[in-house]
């Protein structure tokens, strides 16, 4: 699979201090719920990262909303959490989560693979790029 390094991520969280973010080119980070889908069309992401630790039960209505608009069929959905629980891991995978990053993998990236999927996720380029369009 071919990584558009054209197009950014788009990291929905209310701080990255709680993401491990290696060295990043074209992340653009969303702090306000009601901006997340007029960042989407304003950057057409080629990712998401959603913090379910900050969004709670409003990451199960942005899923549901990006799964049924066709618009939006391409981006690639992660959900950062700070644990894994089956049932919820389970809705939030059949709502369109392709992948998930925990807090106490992703701090280790070279050990295990959801670690090297954050590397994946966000290292596209030498640099750090980090916008900010909740203000």
């Amino acid at each position: 699979m071919m990584r558009n390094l054209h197009k950014p991520l788009l990291v929905v969280t209310r701080t990255t201090a709680n993401l491990t973010l290696p060295a990043t080119k074209n992340v653009v980070k969303v702090t306000d719920v009601n901006r997340i889908f007029p960042s989407i069309h304003e950057q057409q992401p080629y990712g998401i990262v959603l913090d379910y630790d900050y969004l709670g039960s409003e990451t199960e209505k942005i899923l549901r909303r990006l799964t049924v608009n066709p618009f939006y069929s391409k981006i690639k959905i992660y959900c950062y959490k700070s644990r894994a629980h089956t049932k919820v891991d389970g809705l939030l995978a059949v709502l369109g989560v392709h992948q998930f990053i925990y807090k106490d993998t992703a701090k280790k990236p070279k050990v295990n693979i959801a670690g090297k999927l954050l590397s994946y996720v966000f290292d596209s380029a030498a640099g750090t790029n980090l916008m900010d369009v909740a203000n």
